[in-house]
């Protein structure tokens, strides 16, 4: 029970900042690193990797603030 709630923290963080902590997490609640990083991995190859996902949403939310002055 407790991997499943660490690969919920690990699945929803959506920083940098954020990951540092669930992984902090994932390690203290006993999941092996090992762990941790095939399981990022495979978040990452489904969704995409996390910094492209900021700049996606930067450059998104300058090109709606744009189109709507």
């Amino acid at each position: 029970m407790a991997h499943e709630i660490a690969k919920l923290l690990l699945e929803h963080a959506g920083t940098f900042l954020e990951r540092t902590a669930a992984i902090q997490t994932a390690l203290s609640l006993g999941m092996p690193l090992y762990e941790i990083e095939a399981y990022l991995d495979w978040v990452d190859s489904v969704r995409g990797p996390l910094e492209d996902q900021t700049r996606e949403a930067k450059s998104g939310g300058e090109a709606e603030g744009q189109e709507s002055e």
